[in-house]
């Protein structure tokens, strides 16, 4: 079963959609409004990386086979979930990874998901996300080349 979280934040004036993750006050990347952090929002690098930790346990993999999107966390961890994916399959640093997923967004939009990133990285790294990953993929490589001597 994936995860899903049913919160999503507007913007106080142009009730643009986003994340206000910054403590205390996160601004607009549309229109640089500062929005407050609500109590509600306070862990959410926290759970991004939750989410994507227990899919990865689940499935093998930060995102699942199928995952709907219900609300603006759920697009947030899809989102989080194939960069956590490529970052592991490509093996790219993650500052390389990060300006070029974000390359193609408006620059306020650049400057919000940038910061957002390092700290869902950070985050990940904390808990030994990836290296739980880099283990898993080794043990999955080890056990195709045993397969395959024995064959």
């Amino acid at each position: 079963m994936t995860l899903h979280y049913h919160q999503d934040y507007q913007c106080v004036k142009c009730e643009n959609f986003f994340l206000p993750f910054l403590l205390p006050v996160t601004l607009c990347p549309e229109c640089g409004e500062p929005n407050l952090q609500s109590d509600e929002f306070r862990d959410i690098v926290k759970l991004l990386v939750e989410a994507n930790a227990t899919h990865r346990q689940q499935f093998g993999r930060c995102v699942p086979p199928a995952y709907a999107v219900f609300s603006l966390i759920d697009h947030y961890i899809y989102y989080s979930a194939n960069i956590f994916d490529m970052y592991v399959e490509r093996e790219v640093p993650k500052a390389l990874l990060i300006e070029e997923v974000i390359a193609s967004e408006p620059p306020a939009w650049q400057d919000h998901l940038r910061e957002l990133l390092y700290q869902v990285f950070e985050e990940a790294e904390r808990q030994g996300l990836f290296q739980d990953l880099h283990a898993h993929e080794s043990a999955e490589s080890a056990e195709d080349r045993i397969e395959g001597e024995a064959a």
